[in-house]
């Protein structure tokens, strides 16, 4: 037996021999095969649930339902909207104290029956209602919507004394403008 004994102590000696070179020899020298790639990613698992986009708003009209004086600054010619400026209109005495509050000489001012005070720029585009009114000041025959409009935009663009010379008053209900009536900024005498 103790021939079987030496055999496998000497068995095991070459075994511990081997596994420690091999060990060592790794360690030392890096395999020169390539690394395999990572294991595959675990399937995908159930999609996660959409998260809902804000409703928006519904979106609020320029201008409450009113009447507003304004200046004109554009008008579409296909007569779906215009660009306004909104101003303070002043008559009679309270046109008086307002032109000279706003620098205008007082013997200027004595004759006025009409100040219009525009202090803020702010551009504003409003629809025009389908059934639009149209109270522009006599002036030419005008018969047809389009000569109509061909008036509004000549008298928008008009000045008198560096100012504009029309003002308009506009009717607005559900945000868009169903009557447009024009009046001067200036005496007509």
């Amino acid at each position: 037996m103790r021939p079987a004994r030496i055999i496998t102590a000497v068995v095991f000696a070459a075994a511990i021999a081997v596994t420690g070179c091999a060990a060592h020899s790794t360690a030392v020298n890096p395999p020169v095969t390539p690394v395999v790639d990572a294991p595959a990613p675990p399937a995908p698992g159930p999609a996660p649930k959409p998260i809902p986009l804000p409703v928006p708003a519904p979106k609020a009209p320029v201008l409450a339902d009113g009447r507003y004086d304004a200046y004109i600054q554009q008008v579409n010619t296909r007569g779906d909207y215009l660009v306004v400026d909104l101003v303070q209109v002043f008559q009679s005495q309270a046109a008086i104290d307002a032109a000279i509050a706003d620098g205008l000489p007082r013997d200027q001012a004595q004759v006025l029956y009409v100040w219009v005070r525009n202090q803020n720029p702010r551009l504003r585009t409003l629809a025009m209602a389908s059934d639009l009114r149209l109270d522009l000041l006599p002036g030419d025959c005008i018969e047809s919507r389009n000569h109509q409009f061909a008036k509004l935009i000549k008298d928008s663009r008009a000045i008198s004394n560096s100012r504009p010379a029309y003002y308009f008053t506009l009717t607005v209900a559900g945000g868009a403008v169903h009557r447009i009536q024009e009046d001067k900024t200036f005496n007509a005498c």
